[in-house]
This record gives C-alpha cells, structure tokens and sequence, in this order.
C-alpha cells in the first residue's frame, strides 16, 4: 500500500477500534485467517499512527458501514473501495449482521471515554481473539472452566496450578489477578479449551447479538461461555451472549463453540 503524507498523524483509540472492526469482518468472511487476525489485532492496538493501521487494512475489502471511517480513507477525504457488510443468517435469526462497525474494539481503562489503549473490548471478536493469545501466554495452555466476558475485563475459573483439589479464580483487564480460590475441586470438573472456539463464527455471534436478540442499536453487556448449569454429561460447552438497547431492554441468545445458534431469547 502507497504511504500517504497522512502515514505520520497520531491514531486515535476510535481509528483502532475502526482497524479492528475492520479485522474482525475480514476473518468473518474468510479474507483473513485466525492467526492472521489476532496478529494483525495485537498490532492494532499497539499502532501509534495511520501508517501503522494502513499497513493492516490496505489488502482488505472494506463493509459499507466502515467506508467513511478516517482510517479508511487514503486521504482522509475520498473513500477507497467498499464490499457490502457480511450477514450471518441462522433460521430467523440474523447472527452478525454487519460484522465490524465501528466495532467497539476499546475496553474499559486509561483511554477517552473509559477505553484502554492496550486491549480491545472483550465482547468484540478481536477481543475474545486477544483475550485468548494472552490466556495462552499466561498459563502455557488454553483449558478452562468457565469465563465471563466484559467489555473491559474478564472473570474466569480453572485449576489452581499444581494443586487438583483447588480452583483459582482470576480477573483479567490486561493483567491477571488472583481474584480468589476455593478448596474442594472435585475431579470431575469439566473443562473446555479455549482454543477449540471457532472464532469466525463467535465473532459474527458477537457483532449480530444485538439485532439477533432484536435489541437493535444495543451492545452486548457480557457474554459467557462455560457447560450449561445441569447439562447432560455428554452435552458441550455453549456461549450465552446478552445485549441490551438504549431503552434498556434486555436479552440473549446462546450458542455453540461452532456458532450455531440454540436459543434466542428477545426483551
């Protein structure tokens, strides 16, 4: 991609939150693959300019809905190219409608409006991609009990490490805290792994909920993923996505790992 004069001018967390809302159409439609996205996610965050974030986007398509965003203009005034959005239909539901936006890539933190300049918000798809390389990193392995996303933080279960008779509860808000522990864990506990999450799909889940759950111009509070309470023991792990609109109407949809729609419940 040419390097513009505009290379050089500092980028604000909303142009990140563009670039990732950008990003996650991307993998949604198949131009990029995960790797390539938690990638180009992690950078994004960390970019400093408009030149940073051209080097991102400027191989990608761009949704409709992103054509007049600063970062994607060449010249910050003619738009470049555009795609139509991506639409994830389930049955009657719309899952992801739209995918990217103005994604709302910036979490809870130090940054304008209550956003972090470090982690992108982690009920977005670049989010939970973030969330995960950063779990791995952590723990050198991707198995959990259970975990509630937050716009701004995370609160999870797993195995106290080395101890099988204890679970470690954590939080994490771009560091990890010990946020307690509890003696008894059985050894039937079950786990998922992290790394089994189809994140193409997760991500449409993500961008659609609030249209899917017919809160339009919503956003999505938190989202959790664990083994439904009571479920059979052959059953498997499901995320349950909750939005909620400006009038205060709630709902949510759950799903599966593979982001196939369960349930869709409306305000």
């Amino acid at each position: 991609m040419a390097t513009t004069r505009y290379g050089g001018i500092r980028a604000r967390d909303t142009d990140r939150a563009d670039v990732c809302g950008l990003l996650d159409a991307a993998l949604a439609d198949g131009q990029l693959t995960d790797d390539e996205h938690a990638e180009r996610t992690a950078k994004a965050m960390r970019a400093k300019a408009f030149g940073e974030l051209d080097e991102l986007i400027g191989d990608l398509q761009v949704p409709r809905n992103l054509v007049d965003a600063p970062v994607i203009r060449i010249d910050r005034r003619r738009p470049r190219r555009w795609v139509a959005p991506v639409a994830f239909i389930a049955g009657a539901a719309v899952i992801g409608a739209a995918v990217g936006g103005i994604a709302s890539c910036a979490a809870g933190g130090s940054g304008p409006f209550g956003w972090s300049e470090n982690v992108p918000s982690l009920t977005s798809g670049s989010g939970l991609a973030y969330f995960i390389d950063e779990y791995r990193a952590e723990f050198g392995d991707t198995k959990i009990d259970e975990v509630t996303l937050y716009p701004g933080y995370a609160i999870f279960e797993r195995q106290a490490a080395g101890n099988p008779t204890v679970t470690a509860e954590y939080r994490y808000d771009g560091d990890f805290h010990d946020y307690g522990s509890s003696n008894g864990r059985k050894p039937d506990v079950r786990t998922f792994d992290l790394a089994s999450i189809d994140l193409r799909a997760i991500t449409g889940l993500l961008a659609g909920a609030p249209q899917s759950i017919k809160t339009p111009g919503g956003v999505v509070m938190h989202a959790s993923i664990e083994y439904p309470p009571g479920a059979r023991p052959d059953s498997d792990p499901a995320i349950a996505i909750y939005a909620r609109n400006q009038a205060g109407a709630t709902g949510y949809l759950t799903a599966t790992l593979t982001g196939e729609p369960l349930q869709v419940f409306p305000p």
